[in-house]
């Protein structure tokens, strides 16, 4: 039987029901409000039915061992992991399932620095949980829950600090934007108001259900290319439902590959001040030509968000992202943002004053292909090994426990996935 259960750097997914149970989630949460110690813990959730349930066993959990809790209902991960910051609050924990089916749903979990913990807070909660050594706070002393409604228009205005906002006003851009269902919608509409942009909403109503895969690739924004090249739009937006992610179709009807959107951002970062960038091993070479004639350099690192995030931190770097459609550009934000990402595109597009399109066909082109396999994970990280004895004589770089190897005009990276019972392969 495939595994139904994940536990990662920074969060625990898996499917609801199967791997994922109440039970569990009630303890990782008071292992969680053991970790923070009793303060205060911010907490969101996305669209999935499940994340109802879910937000019932996390409450329960932190309120144990008396953690008062900040709960934003409905909202995007980037969102939580600013009101973290913005609140001084302990933590937060995002009640996701992120780019995975609606089968699933996970925890992620949020550091007092606001973005996903660290290696080392991760293996100190884990400790907890798997100790079962949970705080318990006295019956007189269970604290409460409540909103924190203002942080929305506190984390409106810390976007638009980061952009020209007249610039961007000045072209009234009309949009396309595919929510896919997700917790995205309202504060979206929110932003883009704020840039004066005119939008046609797409997959907006909250029903519970997705309309298509969550993950912004080409092939998940096929109803979204329809709806541009049909309406006379400079632009197409797909947001994952959780809000981290970001993919884009052309004002001709071209949906993007995800590998587009960190050499989007890349370009208007670079544009504003010089810095490293970090991505993965998996991500395209895309952004190290941009990088390159810019004159800066591109540190690659283990595939994650908390990974490349974290290494960027270290590393003093502009931006930090993946090939999956996550950007965060630092310092200013600790976690991927799609919609901080949207702001700087536009910011691209009307400097330029040049469509997506014109924008895209100055980019260096390249080839990159993706496949996945689904399988149990013996058999995958057999899969691997035969890969890495296969490559041996090319010394593989093998620090994420794949294997990629790299030729003068290619690379091959395969991978057991973090997040699904999955094979990948790139190259």
């Amino acid at each position: 039987m495939i595994q139904q259960l994940k536990i990662g750097t920074s969060w625990v997914r898996g499917i609801v029901g199967q791997g994922l149970t109440p039970e569990l989630i009630v303890d990782f949460a008071s292992a969680f409000g053991t970790w923070v110690e009793g303060r205060p813990v911010v907490i969101g959730r996305d669209t999935r039915r499940s994340s109802v349930m879910l937000r019932a066993a996390v409450v329960s959990g932190l309120l144990s061992p008396g953690s008062r809790v900040i709960d934003m209902g409905i909202s995007t991960t980037p969102l939580v992991c600013f009101a973290v910051r913005e609140l001084g609050a302990a933590g937060g924990i995002c009640i996701t399932g992120s780019h995975n089916d609606a089968a699933w749903n996970a925890l992620k979990f949020i550091g007092p620095h606001g973005g996903l913990l660290t290696t080392i807070e991760s293996e100190e909660l884990l400790d907890i949980y798997h100790a079962s050594t949970f705080k318990t706070a006295p019956r007189d002393h269970v604290p409460n829950v409540a909103p924190a409604p203002e942080i929305g228009d506190r984390y409106i205005e810390h976007l638009l600090s980061a952009l020209d906002l007249e610039l961007i006003k000045n072209r009234r851009f009309r949009l396309a934007v595919d929510f896919n269902n997700g917790a995205s919608a309202d504060i979206s509409r929110r932003f883009l108001k704020e840039l004066a942009c005119d939008v046609i909403p797409v997959n907006e109503e909250l029903t519970g259900q997705f309309a298509h895969p969550p993950a912004p690739s080409i092939s998940n924004m096929a109803q979204l290319a329809e709806v541009v090249s049909d309406s006379e739009v400079e632009l197409g937006a797909c947001i994952n439902v959780d809000g981290d992610r970001i993919g884009f179709v052309t004002e001709k009807g071209q949906a993007l590959s995800e590998e587009y959107t960190i050499a989007l951002a890349a370009l208007n970062r670079l544009s504003r001040r010089s810095g490293p960038i970090v991505t993965s091993f998996s991500t395209s070479h895309l952004v190290d030509i941009i990088a390159e004639k810019h004159h800066q350099k591109v540190i690659r690192t283990i595939v994650g968000e908390s990974h490349v995030v974290d290494r960027g931190l270290e590393e003093g770097a502009i931006l930090a992202g993946e090939g999956s459609g996550g950007v965060a550009a630092l310092p200013l934000s600790t976690t991927f943002d799609g919609l901080l990402t949207l702001g700087m595109v536009l910011e691209s597009l009307a400097a330029q004053q040049d469509g997506l399109s014109g924008l895209v066909s100055h980019l260096p082109h390249s080839f990159m292909k993706k496949g996945e396999l689904t399988l149990e994970p013996v058999l995958a990280y057999r899969a691997v090994r035969h890969f890495r004895e296969a490559y041996a004589e090319m010394s593989p770089d093998c620090s994420d426990g794949g294997v990629r190897v790299a030729w003068e005009d290619a690379w091959l990276h395969v991978r057991v996935s973090n997040t699904e019972p999955l094979l990948l392969s790139l190259i």
